[in-house]
């Protein structure tokens, strides 16, 4: 029996919110795209990625492991370490990520320009109310 394009669009739709609730979260998307690069240690990753903690760079690499984007795999020490590597299906993100960060090149303004223009126009708002 074939389905019904409303149980498709359900489908696709249910599919997309576990990908964007999972890719959504902070720091989900930028940990992906830096493993895109190759395998890094920890403290690798904590350095690379300005402002982030190292609890929730951990909570996030552990929910990035259970959903299978990741890998984890701890080195023979001395010293111990861990190495985070993606794989196959965390690999498969990456022709989605890049043209991601090609469209927010091309369409999104930086932080700095977007938080300028919004401190313009909200001193213009000031301005005009004060008229």
């Amino acid at each position: 029996m074939a389905r019904k394009p409303g149980d498709q669009a359900r489908e696709c739709d249910e599919r997309l919110t576990q990908a964007f609730a999972l890719l959504g979260k902070r720091w989900s998307g930028v940990i992906l795209g830096l493993l895109l690069q190759g395998p890094a240690h920890f403290a690798v990753l904590a350095r690379t990625i300005p402002g982030i903690s190292e609890r929730m760079l951990s909570d996030r690499l552990n929910e990035l492991a259970e959903t299978g984007l990741i890998d984890r795999r701890v080195l023979d020490g001395p010293p111990l370490g861990v190495v985070y590597q993606l794989t196959e299906s965390g690999r498969a993100m990456g022709p989605g990520l890049l043209k991601l960060r090609e469209w927010a090149e091309r369409y999104m303004a930086p932080a700095a320009r977007t938080r300028g223009r919004q401190a313009a126009r909200r001193g213009q708002a000031t301005r005009l109310r004060a008229r």
